[in-house]
Protein backbone atom coordinates (compact mmCIF):
# COMPACT_ATOMS: atom_id res chain seq x y z
CA UNK A 1 0.00 0.00 0.00
CA UNK A 2 3.30 2.40 0.94
CA UNK A 3 4.35 1.70 -2.08
CA UNK A 4 1.57 2.82 -4.47
CA UNK A 5 1.25 5.77 -2.83
CA UNK A 6 4.66 6.53 -3.21
CA UNK A 7 4.86 6.09 -6.40
CA UNK A 8 1.79 7.82 -7.30
CA UNK A 9 3.10 10.79 -5.07
CA UNK A 10 6.74 10.43 -7.31
CA UNK A 11 4.37 9.98 -10.91
CA UNK A 12 2.64 13.86 -9.89
CA UNK A 13 5.67 15.51 -8.66
CA UNK A 14 7.25 14.43 -12.09
CA UNK A 15 4.22 15.76 -13.80
CA UNK A 16 4.44 19.05 -11.59
CA UNK A 17 8.16 19.15 -12.50
CA UNK A 18 7.81 18.79 -16.10
CA UNK A 19 4.80 21.12 -16.09
CA UNK A 20 7.41 23.54 -14.24
CA UNK A 21 9.86 23.20 -16.26
CA UNK A 22 8.08 22.98 -19.74
CA UNK A 23 5.92 26.04 -18.76
CA UNK A 24 8.18 29.22 -19.37
CA UNK A 25 7.06 32.59 -20.29
CA UNK A 26 3.83 33.72 -22.28
CA UNK A 27 2.27 36.08 -24.66
CA UNK A 28 2.69 37.65 -27.66
CA UNK A 29 6.17 39.93 -28.73
CA UNK A 30 6.65 41.62 -32.02
CA UNK A 31 9.88 42.41 -33.38
CA UNK A 32 10.59 44.53 -35.76
CA UNK A 33 13.30 46.53 -37.79
CA UNK A 34 17.15 46.11 -39.03
CA UNK A 35 17.02 44.03 -42.44
CA UNK A 36 20.40 42.77 -41.54
CA UNK A 37 19.33 41.51 -38.01
CA UNK A 38 16.45 39.50 -39.57
CA UNK A 39 18.21 36.00 -40.12
CA UNK A 40 19.37 36.66 -36.24
CA UNK A 41 16.02 38.14 -34.78
CA UNK A 42 14.91 35.11 -36.47
CA UNK A 43 17.18 32.41 -34.72
CA UNK A 44 16.66 34.07 -31.40
CA UNK A 45 12.92 33.66 -31.88
CA UNK A 46 13.25 30.31 -32.81
CA UNK A 47 15.41 29.12 -29.79
CA UNK A 48 13.47 30.98 -27.38
CA UNK A 49 10.15 29.34 -28.47
CA UNK A 50 11.64 26.40 -27.97
CA UNK A 51 12.54 26.51 -24.37
CA UNK A 52 8.88 28.47 -23.89
CA UNK A 53 6.53 27.24 -26.24
CA UNK A 54 3.83 29.51 -24.53
CA UNK A 55 5.22 32.40 -26.32
CA UNK A 56 4.39 33.63 -29.89
CA UNK A 57 7.00 35.87 -31.71
CA UNK A 58 6.33 37.76 -34.04
CA UNK A 59 9.63 38.95 -36.41
CA UNK A 60 9.78 41.29 -39.55
CA UNK A 61 12.60 43.28 -41.26
CA UNK A 62 11.72 46.66 -43.08
CA UNK A 63 14.95 48.42 -41.84
CA UNK A 64 16.14 49.88 -38.91
CA UNK A 65 14.25 53.27 -39.36
CA UNK A 66 10.86 51.60 -39.81
CA UNK A 67 12.00 49.77 -36.52
CA UNK A 68 12.73 52.72 -34.76
CA UNK A 69 9.71 54.29 -35.64
CA UNK A 70 7.32 51.18 -35.39
CA UNK A 71 8.31 51.31 -31.70
CA UNK A 72 7.76 54.71 -31.05
CA UNK A 73 4.29 54.56 -32.30
CA UNK A 74 3.73 51.77 -30.20
CA UNK A 75 2.95 48.73 -33.02
CA UNK A 76 6.30 46.70 -31.56
CA UNK A 77 7.33 45.80 -28.32
CA UNK A 78 11.65 45.49 -30.17
CA UNK A 79 13.08 47.41 -32.41
CA UNK A 80 16.17 45.82 -34.26
CA UNK A 81 18.85 48.15 -35.51
CA UNK A 82 22.58 48.43 -37.54
CA UNK A 83 23.05 51.59 -36.65
CA UNK A 84 22.47 53.42 -33.24
CA UNK A 85 19.49 55.32 -32.79
CA UNK A 86 19.54 58.95 -33.48
CA UNK A 87 18.62 61.82 -31.71
CA UNK A 88 14.95 63.29 -33.38
CA UNK A 89 13.99 59.77 -33.07
CA UNK A 90 14.68 59.65 -29.00
CA UNK A 91 12.81 63.69 -29.34
CA UNK A 92 9.87 61.67 -30.75
CA UNK A 93 10.17 59.02 -28.13
CA UNK A 94 10.10 61.16 -25.62
CA UNK A 95 6.98 63.48 -26.54
CA UNK A 96 5.61 59.40 -26.37
CA UNK A 97 6.51 59.72 -22.86
CA UNK A 98 9.45 56.80 -22.87
CA UNK A 99 12.93 56.63 -23.50
CA UNK A 100 14.20 54.44 -25.96
CA UNK A 101 16.06 51.62 -23.95
CA UNK A 102 19.54 50.79 -25.27
CA UNK A 103 20.94 47.27 -25.91
CA UNK A 104 23.87 46.51 -28.06
CA UNK A 105 23.37 42.61 -28.88
CA UNK A 106 26.27 41.74 -31.85
CA UNK A 107 28.75 42.96 -33.52
CA UNK A 108 29.43 42.80 -37.63
CA UNK A 109 31.45 43.77 -40.64
CA UNK A 110 30.32 45.33 -43.20
CA UNK A 111 31.35 43.23 -46.14
CA UNK A 112 32.65 44.86 -49.65
CA UNK A 113 31.87 42.82 -52.32
CA UNK A 114 32.53 42.28 -55.67
CA UNK A 115 31.63 39.67 -58.80
CA UNK A 116 33.79 36.85 -58.47
CA UNK A 117 35.46 37.32 -61.85
CA UNK A 118 36.68 40.75 -60.86
CA UNK A 119 40.35 40.54 -60.20
CA UNK A 120 40.24 43.76 -57.80
CA UNK A 121 42.26 41.90 -54.48
CA UNK A 122 41.48 44.80 -51.84
CA UNK A 123 40.20 48.36 -51.26
CA UNK A 124 40.97 51.48 -49.39
CA UNK A 125 38.23 52.99 -47.19
CA UNK A 126 39.04 56.50 -49.50
CA UNK A 127 38.59 54.44 -52.50
CA UNK A 128 35.47 52.37 -51.35
CA UNK A 129 34.40 56.07 -50.91
CA UNK A 130 35.22 57.60 -54.29
CA UNK A 131 33.11 54.61 -55.51
CA UNK A 132 29.89 55.06 -53.85
CA UNK A 133 30.44 59.15 -54.05
CA UNK A 134 30.87 58.87 -57.62
CA UNK A 135 34.35 59.79 -57.99
CA UNK A 136 34.85 56.33 -59.35
CA UNK A 137 33.26 54.95 -62.28
CA UNK A 138 35.11 52.91 -63.68
CA UNK A 139 37.30 49.39 -62.48
CA UNK A 140 40.35 50.71 -64.80
CA UNK A 141 40.58 53.73 -62.68
CA UNK A 142 41.65 50.93 -59.50
CA UNK A 143 44.31 49.04 -62.19
CA UNK A 144 41.86 46.20 -63.34
CA UNK A 145 39.82 45.73 -66.47
CA UNK A 146 36.10 44.89 -65.42
CA UNK A 147 34.03 47.54 -66.97
CA UNK A 148 31.66 50.30 -65.96
CA UNK A 149 31.41 50.43 -61.88
CA UNK A 150 27.70 49.15 -60.88
CA UNK A 151 27.70 50.75 -57.53
CA UNK A 152 24.73 48.42 -55.16
CA UNK A 153 23.56 49.72 -52.32
CA UNK A 154 20.40 50.07 -49.34
CA UNK A 155 17.43 52.02 -49.87
CA UNK A 156 16.92 55.24 -47.30
CA UNK A 157 15.04 53.09 -44.34
CA UNK A 158 17.82 51.17 -43.81
CA UNK A 159 20.33 51.33 -40.72
CA UNK A 160 23.20 50.21 -42.86
CA UNK A 161 22.66 52.80 -45.14
CA UNK A 162 23.07 55.22 -42.82
CA UNK A 163 26.20 54.05 -41.11
CA UNK A 164 27.55 53.19 -44.44
CA UNK A 165 27.05 56.99 -45.20
CA UNK A 166 28.41 58.25 -41.92
CA UNK A 167 31.48 55.86 -41.62
CA UNK A 168 32.61 55.27 -44.79
CA UNK A 169 31.57 58.21 -46.66
CA UNK A 170 31.59 60.39 -43.92
CA UNK A 171 28.13 62.46 -44.47
CA UNK A 172 28.86 62.96 -48.37
CA UNK A 173 26.21 62.17 -50.57
CA UNK A 174 25.79 58.91 -52.65
CA UNK A 175 26.40 58.73 -56.10
CA UNK A 176 23.07 59.17 -58.29
CA UNK A 177 23.47 56.23 -60.09
CA UNK A 178 24.14 53.74 -57.49
CA UNK A 179 21.08 51.07 -57.66
CA UNK A 180 18.96 51.33 -54.49
CA UNK A 181 17.75 48.09 -52.96
CA UNK A 182 15.35 47.12 -50.46
CA UNK A 183 17.03 43.96 -48.63
CA UNK A 184 20.49 43.25 -47.82
CA UNK A 185 19.93 39.92 -49.96
CA UNK A 186 19.21 41.34 -53.32
CA UNK A 187 21.95 43.50 -52.93
CA UNK A 188 24.60 40.49 -53.16
CA UNK A 189 22.04 38.63 -55.38
CA UNK A 190 22.42 41.56 -57.70
CA UNK A 191 26.50 41.46 -57.31
CA UNK A 192 26.72 37.75 -57.89
CA UNK A 193 25.03 38.41 -61.35
CA UNK A 194 27.06 41.93 -62.66
CA UNK A 195 30.34 41.53 -62.83
CA UNK A 196 30.57 44.92 -62.91
CA UNK A 197 28.69 45.73 -59.85
CA UNK A 198 29.99 46.36 -56.22
CA UNK A 199 28.07 46.22 -53.00
CA UNK A 200 28.41 46.49 -49.24
CA UNK A 201 26.04 43.80 -47.05
CA UNK A 202 26.60 42.48 -43.43
CA UNK A 203 28.89 39.59 -42.69
CA UNK A 204 26.71 36.71 -42.23
CA UNK A 205 25.00 37.27 -45.49
CA UNK A 206 28.46 37.41 -47.38
CA UNK A 207 29.18 34.22 -45.70
CA UNK A 208 26.27 32.95 -46.91
CA UNK A 209 26.96 33.67 -50.44
CA UNK A 210 30.61 32.74 -50.00
CA UNK A 211 30.26 31.12 -53.78
CA UNK A 212 28.99 33.72 -55.58
CA UNK A 213 30.46 36.73 -54.08
CA UNK A 214 34.14 38.05 -53.51
CA UNK A 215 34.47 39.62 -50.00
CA UNK A 216 37.68 42.34 -50.18
CA UNK A 217 39.51 43.05 -47.53
CA UNK A 218 39.88 46.58 -46.61
CA UNK A 219 42.88 49.31 -45.27
CA UNK A 220 42.42 52.23 -43.28
CA UNK A 221 44.49 54.01 -46.14
CA UNK A 222 47.22 54.38 -48.06
CA UNK A 223 50.28 52.21 -47.36
CA UNK A 224 47.60 50.22 -44.30
CA UNK A 225 47.27 46.76 -44.69
CA UNK A 226 44.31 45.14 -46.10
CA UNK A 227 41.65 43.51 -43.52
CA UNK A 228 40.01 40.50 -44.56
CA UNK A 229 36.51 40.62 -41.91
CA UNK A 230 37.26 37.36 -39.73
CA UNK A 231 35.51 37.21 -36.69
CA UNK A 232 38.79 37.93 -34.83
CA UNK A 233 39.35 41.46 -36.89
CA UNK A 234 35.58 42.47 -36.93
CA UNK A 235 35.58 41.90 -32.75
CA UNK A 236 38.64 44.11 -32.28
CA UNK A 237 37.79 46.84 -34.74
CA UNK A 238 40.62 45.99 -36.68
CA UNK A 239 38.63 45.61 -39.81
CA UNK A 240 37.60 49.30 -40.97
CA UNK A 241 33.88 49.12 -41.13
CA UNK A 242 32.77 47.68 -37.87
CA UNK A 243 30.13 48.14 -36.00
CA UNK A 244 26.95 47.32 -33.04
CA UNK A 245 24.41 45.46 -33.96
CA UNK A 246 21.32 47.02 -31.12
CA UNK A 247 18.22 46.33 -29.83
CA UNK A 248 15.43 48.93 -28.47
CA UNK A 249 12.92 48.68 -26.55
CA UNK A 250 10.25 51.23 -24.82
CA UNK A 251 12.18 51.93 -21.72
CA UNK A 252 13.53 49.07 -19.30
CA UNK A 253 11.68 45.80 -20.63
CA UNK A 254 9.49 43.92 -18.47
CA UNK A 255 7.50 40.76 -19.08
CA UNK A 256 8.33 39.18 -22.09
CA UNK A 257 10.52 41.55 -23.64
CA UNK A 258 12.98 41.47 -20.47
CA UNK A 259 13.00 37.24 -21.04
CA UNK A 260 13.55 37.60 -24.32
CA UNK A 261 16.48 39.45 -23.73
CA UNK A 262 18.03 37.86 -20.65
CA UNK A 263 17.93 34.96 -23.45
CA UNK A 264 19.75 36.95 -26.48
CA UNK A 265 22.24 37.72 -24.08
CA UNK A 266 23.17 34.52 -22.30
CA UNK A 267 25.58 32.20 -23.63
CA UNK A 268 22.56 30.32 -25.88
CA UNK A 269 21.51 33.81 -27.38
CA UNK A 270 25.18 34.56 -28.11
CA UNK A 271 25.64 30.95 -29.58
CA UNK A 272 22.72 32.20 -31.76
CA UNK A 273 24.61 35.19 -32.83
CA UNK A 274 27.67 32.87 -33.77
CA UNK A 275 25.46 30.12 -35.47
CA UNK A 276 23.83 32.65 -37.93
CA UNK A 277 27.40 34.25 -38.91
CA UNK A 278 27.69 37.60 -36.67
CA UNK A 279 30.10 38.10 -34.34
CA UNK A 280 29.07 37.80 -30.22
CA UNK A 281 28.82 40.89 -28.13
CA UNK A 282 30.47 39.15 -24.85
Amino acid sequence: MFKKIAALTLSALAVLTISALGAGVSGRLVIKGSDTMLPLANQWAEDFQKKNPRATISVTGGGSGVGITALINGTCDIATSSRPIEPKEVAAARSRNFVPKEFPVAIDGIAVVVHPSNPIKSLTVDQVRDIYTGKITNWSQLGVKAGRIVAVGRDTSSGTYKFFQEDVLKGAKYRADMISLPSTNAIATTVSQDKGAIGYIGIAYAKSFAKKVKVLPISFGKGKPAIYPSDNAIRSRQYPISRSLFCYTRGNPTGLAKAFLDFVMSPEGQAGVRKVGYVPIK
